[in-house]
């Protein structure tokens, strides 16, 4: 990577959403790019060197928790965040690193984006209300 800024790949398959969350971690200083489908976003992650992946949890076709599993067991120590409308953990959410509602704000998914990527997180999953 060229620069200092950590490259997080921002997975949803709804547009807005998707465009929100770019914007609010470009402001924060990080570069973004985006995957519309959990098919897609393998194929970036083999092609580039990513330091985390966001994605929304439910999506056609598959799942974040799915798409953190397929990550995990190729890539293991790249930090995989999902995040959802869903307030509630799914039970399969154990290959991810954090599970966070879609009800943080801004401050909160970036605060949370920096605890990881530095490693200043506890090692078990949490649900941020």
């Amino acid at each position: 990577m060229l620069s200092d800024k950590a490259l997080i790949l921002c997975v949803d398959d709804e547009e807005v959403p998707l465009t929100l969350r770019r914007l609010v971690l470009q402001k924060a200083g990080y570069s973004v790019v985006t995957a519309t489908s959990t098919a897609q976003a393998p194929e970036i992650v083999e092609s580039q060197y990513l330091d985390l992946v966001l994605s929304d949890h439910l999506m056609p076709g598959s799942t974040g928790t799915e798409l953190a599993r397929q990550i995990k067991e190729i890539w293991p120590q790249l930090p995989v965040i999902l995040i959802s409308g869903v307030n509630e953990v799914p039970p399969d959410a154990h290959s991810a690193d954090l599970f966070l509602t879609k009800l943080v704000g801004p401050q909160i998914l970036c605060d949370t984006i920096q605890q990881v990527l530095t490693g200043d997180t506890r090692k078990k999953k949490m649900t941020l209300v």
